[in-house]
């Protein structure tokens, strides 16, 4: 096997592993999409958290197989492959990018939606308040000094 073909190899099994990567942040998205809707706010910080993790690996595949693939030269005959794998690998962040994005906006409906409601629990606390009777009095409320 020439020192060509095994950066090829190596590319290959590089770019497979990062998809693997990519597919189980792909899972994760589906499931930080359910923890969404299903307001399981530590769940999905769980969620987020353990998809940092996969996302900086595959970022540093990303740079190895870069590194890696610059040795290979353009008429190797695995570069068509190397092409396709990597625009499989691209096609897969996008749709990733894509749900994030939706993700990121129904969470900020949500955190308007409770910010309203915290405002209008606030407001209607004030105003209970107006009303109610003190249930202390600090002081004697009229002093007769005249006695």
């Amino acid at each position: 096997m020439t020192q060509t073909n095994s950066n090829a190899d190596r590319a290959l099994a590089l770019l497979n592993e990062q998809h693997e990567l990519l597919e189980a942040v792909g899972r994760l998205c589906t499931a930080q999409s359910r923890l969404i809707d299903e307001d399981e706010a530590e769940d999905l910080l769980a969620v987020i958290e353990q998809r940092g993790l996969i996302l900086e690996k595959a970022a540093a595949l990303g740079n190895e197989i870069d590194r890696v693939a610059a040795s290979i030269p353009p008429d190797d005959a695995a570069q068509p492959l190397i092409r396709r794998r990597r625009t499989a690998i691209t096609e897969l962040a996008r749709a990733i990018a894509a749900a994030d994005a939706a993700d990121t906006k129904r969470l900020g409906s949500k955190r308007d939606e409770l910010a309203r409601a915290l405002a209008s629990m606030n407001t209607n606390r004030v105003a209970t308040g107006a009303y109610a009777a003190p249930s202390k009095l600090s002081g004697p409320g009229f002093q007769d000094t005249n006695a």
